[in-house]
């Protein structure tokens, strides 16, 4: 007997704790209390809870351990990149851009649950209110899950293997480099046909340019960057994106990059490029903004070489000036097309021609975004990877420049940017030697072609 009433009591208990029990009281009609009616509380809400409470615990150890780059490296070449292949094989059938179709379902379903707490509110319906908030918040953990472990770990990764070259490129050297390049641009500049705006007109339809940036990152046999490269997607709404200041975006819980389409031709050219970038496990803005450049300034099509020439030519050339080569660094400015010219000032007018207000609003979350990642400078890290300077040494004790003894001008040591060293690094490839070594080879074949005739 007291083993059953034991055994009772703790069935009960559990019982209770698994399915609380709610007290209601009523009121009879003149106003006396009736009895007390207990009511089962349903379990729903405790369930979503206790899921949104599992989910919280990965989401909160991977961002915890991603900060480590032997873990971060690890973990995007091992677990990310199968993930994303694994993903981008499904999002691929569908020749729009999912990440589109997603934004889309959620804005609906954002309406519709406003709509719905507005009559919840009205009608007091406060457990559904509740639940329905449980039920995004599980929804949302599930997603941030999936984030972090196709992308989160990325931005933690080692420095990534990008072709540098001539960093201690005297202004000689770096002016040889200069008119090779611009001399290249000055032909794709005569050869491309352009458009009514200036803008040279892209030969390729969007999913041909897709397959070809495909193949150009095929190139890449490094196993830093993913083997898989899915093909980017045109996102349909691409004016709401400008109005945002973005040009693309890359969500690999889908596997998927698009591209805003409505932007200038040659933006969407070297937007494709970036995004792609993400998509290959590159996920620092700057680092992503470089491999495209590489791939784009190394590749055989003109049109793709065009648009590498055309996000980074000035950058390059300003390498002349920084070991005081004035002069030379003027000469080879003013021998650049103008031809472009035109294309830049109608980019710079289409962005002018967006909403202040909004695309601050689209910055002002991806700066968020990028400093939750790491970014110390936000957006700026953008830029990461571009900056270039000199360095002016002093006499310790005088605090005098120190002079060069052959040229007796003060010392400048130049500080080049990776963007630069990647310029520079081009050209050994195609060469085999530093622009001043080409320069002497050249020099010594025409004087035995001179002794030869003689």
């Amino acid at each position: 007997m007291q083993y059953n009433i034991f055994v009772s009591s703790a069935v009960f208990t559990a019982k209770s704790i698994l399915r609380p029990i709610r007290r209601t009281r009523y009121y009879n009609a003149d106003g006396t209390r009736a009895s007390t009616v207990p009511q089962r509380v349903k379990k729903a809400p405790f369930i979503t809870a206790a899921v949104i409470a599992l989910l919280a615990i990965p989401l909160i150890v991977m961002n915890a351990v991603r900060t480590d780059p032997e873990l971060a490296e690890w973990w995007t070449i091992h677990i990310a990149q199968g993930y994303t292949r694994f993903a981008g094989a499904f999002t691929s059938w569908l020749a729009i851009s999912v990440y589109e179709l997603l934004i889309i379902i959620l804005v609906s379903l954002c309406v519709f649950l406003f709509v719905r707490l507005v009559i919840n509110l009205s009608k007091k319906r406060f457990k559904a209110i509740l639940n329905g908030a449980l039920a995004m918040g599980a929804a949302a953990m599930v997603v941030l899950n999936l984030y972090m472990a196709s992308m989160g770990f990325g931005y933690y990764r080692a420095d990534m293997p990008l072709p540098q070259a001539g960093a201690n490129y005297k202004g000689g050297q770096a002016a040889i480099a200069a008119r090779y390049f611009v001399d290249d641009f000055n032909k794709l500049c005569d050869k491309l046909e352009r458009d009514e705006n200036g803008c040279v007109i892209c030969p390729y339809d969007f999913r041909e340019l897709s397959k070809l940036m495909e193949k150009e990152y095929s190139r890449l046999d490094d196993e830093y960057f993913f083997s898989y490269t899915p093909l980017a997607k045109p996102v349909l709404n691409s004016k709401l994106l400008s109005w945002l200041s973005i040009t693309g975006i890359t969500f690999l819980p889908i596997g998927e990059a698009s591209v805003n389409t409505d932007v200038p031709p040659t933006t969407v050219t070297y937007t494709m490029a970036h995004e792609i970038a993400h998509t290959k496990g590159v996920q620092r803005e700057g680092d992503a903004n470089l491999i495209s450049y590489y791939v784009l300034l190394s590749s055989e099509n003109d049109y793709l070489r065009y648009c590498g020439y055309y996000a980074t030519i000035y950058g390059f050339i300003r390498s002349v000036s920084l070991a005081g080569e004035s002069e030379q660094y003027s000469e080879i400015y003013d021998s650049v097309s103008k031809k472009p010219n035109a294309e830049y000032k109608y980019a710079d007018a289409y962005w002018e021609a967006q909403p202040d207000i909004i695309g601050e609003l689209g910055e002002f979350f991806n700066n968020i975004y990028l400093v939750f990642n790491g970014a110390s400078n936000g957006t700026g890290s953008y830029n990461n990877g571009n900056q270039s300077g000199v360095i002016k040494p002093v006499d310790p004790e005088t605090g005098d420049p120190i002079i060069d003894p052959d040229t007796q001008k003060p010392v400048i040591i130049p500080v080049y940017s990776q963007v630069q060293k990647l310029y520079f690094a081009l050209y050994e490839q195609k060469f085999g030697v530093p622009p001043i070594e080409v320069n002497k080879a050249i020099e010594k074949r025409a004087r035995l072609a001179r002794f030869s005739i003689d």
